[in-house]
Formats: structure tokens, sequence, C-alpha cells
């Protein structure tokens, strides 16, 4: 089995904290606006942005377009004047134009930025990678690979004048990353940040001008760097072995993993991690307070309630902990859908899952914050060890991608919380996970509402059936490293009508194609094609 990918964070699956309400498509393009803004290096007075294939249908409803300017403004992922970032922009005198290309074999996630001040223009292409993690994989034609996960300098320009420049600046010489082809007119370098004040160069340098080098500081977009991008851990099989060797619980396989990578000391990365439930119970709170204005209006912004009301009626019959798990997982998504802050879990459209079944269970069992950051922590690792392979984006590889590996990320942490041995905690994984393989991302009309808000409800009942299944000691069949395999095989097999493209599923009913022309009107969408 191999990785490819460098070690991600436990708190890049759980998490960002963001505005809702896609991780990938609201949350990533902030990110690679920001990003935008600081390779663009001063205010862009005209904003051309391209969306490809499924995003060009469901950018509107994901907000996407709201996102990059958000970024390109200066906004951050959880600033909740990302839902008008598009009005603000027009005050600032800014320029916002829209190209759809619906018909396209390029990769789905795709955010191509021309941005344009004065005499200067540039054109950046980027990537929402999932889960709000981002990619900038081409600056002014050429090929990059910065993620923002570190400070960095970066310089491109004329092959010949960057070589003088190293030249001039023994500190360039230590390149952490020649992240682009070298051509007969441009070349990029970047190095690490923190030796800049030592070089004495700025991007408004006369010779930097004169020799046509462009030169920035990128600030990284994490609150924890990329310090050691091997992964200490890569597969559950590797985790459980690493636990009976070293007599660990999975909550401090998953520590040791995180400090490995982040250098983050234990108790920083539990107090990340109770921030994060903070947020989650917030959400909570948000969505059953409501009504809830979501953005497309597709739904009323009161099922949670009604849930909840009919559980004191007591008119339910699935008992406390599913009844409760349910109604707090829709109102969780009822905030994100809108727009309100909530942690991608590993997406935005999951965040409901672990929050719902998380705060229903330690409420019945009486669990303290530390037992369920615990459930978070193996939760999140469970996460890593998906994403380090797969996609979780439902454009690359469908709900069973979010949803799906909410439903059992959240397994795996209940079991932690219930006192579950590493065996059984990935047993419940493996038994979650395979219960919704080719789970299709149809959304309807573009919106993250349906049938993504109550998709969360059937990712806490999923969770609490394998999780009571493990404990009880029933194992699933195909071990839980193989049925990742069979995610990826999925997502491979899976066609893009199925990938949140809205032309799937429910997404293409008699019903949906109304709504979705209802909501093309009621936003005046007009693309240039």
């Amino acid at each position: 089995m191999s990785n490819t990918s460098p070690a991600i964070s436990l708190f890049d699956v759980t998490g960002p904290i963001m505005t809702g309400p896609s991780s990938s498509h609201t949350a990533g393009a902030v990110r690679i606006g920001i990003m935008g803004r600081q390779i663009f290096g001063q205010k862009p007075e005209e904003i051309h942005l391209f969306f490809y294939g499924p995003l060009a249908e469901t950018y509107k409803g994901h907000l996407t377009d709201s996102g990059v300017v958000a970024g390109l403004i200066e906004l951050a992922v959880d600033d909740p004047g990302v839902r008008t970032s598009l009005e603000q922009a027009k005050s600032m005198g800014i320029t916002v134009i829209i190209h759809a290309q619906r018909a396209s074999d390029r990769n789905p996630n795709t955010i191509e930025m021309l941005l344009t001040a004065s005499d200067y223009q540039l054109r950046i292409i980027g990537i929402t990678v999932g889960g709000g993690e981002v990619l900038i994989k081409e600056i002014d034609g050429i090929k990059t690979d910065f993620r923002g996960k570190k400070d960095m300098l970066i310089a491109w320009g004329p092959g010949k004048s960057v070589e003088k420049l190293i030249k001039d600046h023994p500190l360039l010489e230590i390149v952490q990353n020649y992240s682009s082809q070298v051509d007969d007119s441009k070349v990029m370098i970047s190095v690490r940040a923190p030796e800049q004040e030592d070089m004495g160069l700025h991007p408004n340098k006369g010779e930097l001008k004169a020799s046509g080098i462009n030169f920035r500081s990128i600030r990284s977009l994490y609150e924890y760097e990329l310090n050691n991008p091997e992964p200490s851990l890569t597969s559950i099989r590797e985790t459980l072995k690493k636990c009976t060797a070293e007599k660990l619980s999975l909550s401090e396989a998953a520590i040791s993993y995180e400090t490995s990578r982040s250098g983050l000391a234990p108790e920083e990365i539990r107090e990340k991690f109770k921030a994060r439930w903070t947020v989650m119970e917030d959400s909570i709170e948000k969505g059953l307070r409501g009504p809830n204005n979501m953005v497309g209006g597709l739904m009323g912004g009161k099922d949670a309630q009604k849930i909840l009301t009919a559980y004191e009626k007591n008119k339910l019959v699935s008992g406390q902990v599913l009844s409760l798990g349910i109604a707090r997982a829709i109102a969780s998504m009822e905030t994100n859908a809108s727009m309100g802050r909530v942690v991608a879990c590993p997406t935005a459209g999951a965040c409901g899952v672990i929050p719902g079944v998380f705060s229903s269970v330690s409420e019945k069992r009486c669990a303290d914050v530390e037992t369920i950051v615990d459930g978070l922590l193996v939760a999140s690792l469970f996460g890593v060890l998906v994403s380090m392979r797969a996609p979780i984006s439902g454009a690359l590889g469908g709900c069973q991608s979010e949803i799906g590996v909410a439903s059992a990320m959240a397994a795996a942490g209940l079991a932690q919380m219930a006192g579950g041995s590493p065996v059984e905690v990935s047993e419940a994984f493996a038994l979650a996970l395979k219960s919704v393989l080719g789970l299709i991302c149809d959304p309807v009309a573009g919106p993250v509402e349906v049938p993504c808000i109550k998709r969360n409800a059937i990712g806490v009942a999923n969770a609490l059936s394998a999780c009571d299944m493990a404990l009880s000691g029933v194992v699933s069949v195909i071990p839980p490293d193989e049925v990742i395999d069979a995610l990826i095989n999925v997502q491979q097999l899976m066609p893009v009508e199925f990938r949140g493209s809205t032309f799937g599923g429910l997404g293409a009913t008699k019903t949906g194609c109304r709504l979705k022309k209802e909501w093309l009107q009621k936003c005046s969408h007009k693309p240039i094609e």
C-alpha cells in the first residue's frame, strides 16, 4: 500500500473552522483567494474567475465566487463577511467577472483567477483538494506546487535574472522547493521566509523591477506548520502495531503523529481540539435556535427544531441517543447552510455527523470534555489515514468521500469514547465506511442543502450501528485498510454525473430540475460562456 501524500494534519481533517457551506468550494476558495492576493501583491482592480465542469454548475450554491473574492479582499475563512464579499468588492471599485465552462475535462475543483491592476496582470490557477485544503498549481504560466503550509518567499521572472538574484543573495541558495518548470524565459524559486529580513529584498526594489523579477512574501494559511513531511503513520495496520509495541492508546498515537508532523506539544494539540469542540457545540445551538436563513432557501431551516420538539413530546421511536444525534446533526448542517461558523469534519457538507453523535452519546454517558477530545483525536487520525490516499471531496469521489468518511470517523471516535480497544475502534471504522460505499454526491440545484443535510442524519445512524457492532465483537471480513482500498476503487469508477454535478441522482429528477431553474433565476446567474 503506497502513500504519496505528505503528512496531513489532524487539524486538516477536523478543520478548518470556517463559514459554510462548503469546505472545498467555500473555505478552499477563500484560501485560494488569500494566496492569490499575496502572489499578486496588491489589490486587484478587475477579477476574472473561471470555473469548470461540475463547479461551473454549483459554484453559486457553494458561494465559491464569494469565497475567492473574500480571500482577494483579505477576509478569513471564518469571517461572516464571506457571504457579502461580492458587494464589498463592488464598493471598493473592484469589477468581478465570472466565466463558467460546463463542458470540461479539467479537474472539477479548479479555480482560475486572472487579476488585473493598472498595467499589471497575472493568471493564477489553484485547486481545492478537499476539506479546505488547496494547491496553487500555476502562476504566470509556471507550474508550481504551493499548498500554503509554510511561510515562503517566491521569485519568478526571466531565467538569467533569477540566476543572478541567487548569485547576489547567497541565502537564496537554500532552495526548499524548486517547484516550477524551467524554460527559456521563466523560472521560479522558493525559500523559507524567516531569512527574508536578512536578504534586503523588497518587491518594489529598483533592481528587481528592472530585471523583470517578481518577488513575494507568502504567509502560511495555517496556525500549524508542516515541520516533517514524512507521515509517521500511513495505514491502520501500522497504527495498531504501534499501539501494541509502544503500549499507546489510539488517542496517544494520534497525538504522537501530530507532534511528529507539526512540532506541537501534546497539550497544544488537545487545546486546539477543545476549541473545535466548542465551535461544534455552538453550531448545534445556533441551528436549534433557528430559524436558519439558508443560502439556497430550498428548505425552511427548522427541521432540527421539528425533530427536537417531536422527541420532547415522546413521538419518536429511535431512543434518546439516535433522536438527539439526528436533531443535532441537522442543526449543525442548517448552521452551515446558512453560512454560520462550523468545523469541517472532514468537510463542511458532512459537518453535522460528529457533533451530532458525540454530543448525544457524551450526554447519555456523562462523558467529560477530555473523553470527547480523545474521541475527536481518534476520529481525526482515521480521517487522516483515508485522506492521505483518497480525496475527501464530493466533486472528486462522491458523497461516500464526505458523509461516508465522516460516519466512519464518528464510529471510530465513539468506540474510543466507549472504551473500545484499538482493534474494536478500527473495526467500527471499517464497518461504517463499507456500509456507505457508492454513496453519490447529487446536490439539488447546487446549494449544500438537498440531500446533504438529511444525509448527515443517516451518517449518525450508520456510525452508531457500526460502533455497537464493533463493541459487541463483530468484525469486518474485509480489513479496514482494504475497505479504504475499496473506497478508492469506487471513487475512480464513479461517473462524473454522481460527483457533485447536479446532473445525476436527485439533482436530475423533475423536481430537482425545477428547483435548479428557480435557484438560477433567484440568483440572476448569467455566467460568460
